[in-house]
């Protein structure tokens, strides 16, 4: 919570408003499941604070790391080192950014750190039920949940069945199976809100991506689409498509009335081999350009009197008034997050360095653990870029929310290189 506490405030995003009025309103969001507007009435206290809020999530992150420690350090941990880690995060990572936020982007670090203590590590019964039930949560928390979940489990099994990496000495094929039950379970939360948006999401990556364009330009001349009308002034980024008041789907009469249009073209280009083609091409690019894109500060905007979040502070937590008026983030005092972005990001290329280094020079025992928990991780941060640019868009914000995930490898890896000078036997099981 470090970059909250230096704002003074929880970090606020404009989806914040859709989080705090369907939690009080109890009213299942049209583009959103429900779950994390529940999530901030409850740790809000029914309105006392948003820091309660920040606080529940960072406390649940916590406890992962260290019970993924635990998986790696076995009887080795020491709580102190791993705080030490925690702090390193907090303060060079785009971890406390992402954490310092009331939104629920933070599950998604969340569930993978919840879905690799459960496939590698060994709790006993009492954790493991805590872990399951994170991992449900965390799920049900986002549309994009269900789609990551499936890929990801869909990959480690893939890699399990053909005995890459030993994987079926270390990954168990029940603990796979249950994760995919859950996710069928909290897909059912969120199937009312997936009708309603899924079509304008996908829509929306078509124009970023081009694809959209391509296919009114070749059917338009024989096939009267209300798209027709935009197709020569289609917005170049997917969010302005989906959100701008002057995009297509708000004057083609929004989500609901652009329904039966928006599937059909994408049933379309989703059967047709030059149109998959095209999405294939396109999803490879743009999940290449999410890699790349992992600055904090994406879009966090002082939000001044009359506008919507502005509206819901003084609604639902009109104690918090003066504390949200005075934040930095109000006051437009955030542009030192520029510099932050260049470390971060020199962070990052360090500890990818760091990785590579310790597969390479960590003794063999170690090296397994340590491996198998670096496929999880790092395919966990492709699924995330690969759904995020592929079904929406490629921004920052979906990049911020994982990236910390590599110095954390890294900093596994020091330690148990450090470790490993130790002349007695670890068991690190």
């Amino acid at each position: 919570m470090v970059d909250a506490f230096y704002n003074t405030y929880p970090i606020l995003y404009a989806d914040v408003t859709t989080y705090i009025a369907n939690g009080f309103d109890l009213q299942t969001p049209f583009d959103r499941p429900i779950t994390y507007c529940l999530f901030l009435r409850l740790f809000s206290l029914n309105g006392l604070s948003l820091w309660t809020v920040i606080f529940a999530q960072s406390f649940i992150l916590s406890y992962l790391i260290f019970r993924l420690s635990k998986t790696l350090f076995g009887d080795a941990l020491n709580k102190f080192i791993v705080l030490a880690i925690i702090a390193f995060l907090s303060i060079f990572t785009s971890l406390s950014w992402t954490a310092s936020q009331p939104i629920s982007d933070i599950f998604t670090p969340i569930l993978l750190l919840a879905s690799v203590v459960l496939l590698i590590g060994n709790p006993n019964k009492k954790e493991r039920w805590w872990l399951y039930l994170i991992f449900l949560l965390s799920t049900a928390m986002h549309l994009s949940h269900i789609s990551y979940n499936i890929v990801f489990l869909l990959v480690v099994n893939l890699i399990r069945s053909l005995r890459f990496f030993r994987f079926r000495e270390v990954i168990r094929l029940q603990t796979i199976f249950i994760l995919f039950g859950l996710t069928i379970i909290a897909l059912s939360s969120m199937l009312s809100a997936m009708a309603k948006s899924r079509h304008v999401f996908f829509m929306g990556a078509m124009s970023e991506h081009g694809i959209l364009k391509t296919f009114l330009d070749e059917h338009c001349e024989t096939t009267n689409y209300q798209l027709c009308a935009y197709k020569d002034d289609l917005p170049k980024r997917a969010f302005e498509f989906v959100w701008d008041a002057n995009g297509p789907v708000n004057k083609m009469g929004g989500w609901k009335a652009t329904e039966e249009e928006f599937n059909a073209i994408i049933y379309q280009t989703l059967t047709n081999p030059k149109y998959i083609f095209l999405h294939v091409k396109a999803s490879v690019a743009a999940t290449y350009e999410q890699f790349l894109k992992f600055k904090i500060n994406d879009s966090n905007i002082p939000f001044p009197k009359g506008s919507l979040v502005y509206e819901r502070i003084i609604n639902y937590f009109p104690g918090e008034l003066d504390q949200f008026e005075q934040s930095k983030q109000n006051r437009d005092e955030l542009s030192f997050t520029t510099n932050l972005n260049y470390l971060y990001r020199v962070v990052v290329l360090v500890s990818i360095a760091g990785i590579v280094l310790w597969i390479f020079v960590l003794k063999k025992q170690k090296r397994r653990k340590f491996n198998s928990l670096t496929i999880l991780i790092i395919l966990g941060i492709v699924v995330n870029a690969w759904g995020s640019a592929t079904f929406s868009n490629a921004i920052d914000r979906f990049g911020a929310k994982m990236i910390w995930l590599l110095p954390l490898l890294a900093a596994y890896g020091l330690c148990l290189y450090l470790l490993s000078k130790d002349k007695k036997d670890i068991n690190i099981r």
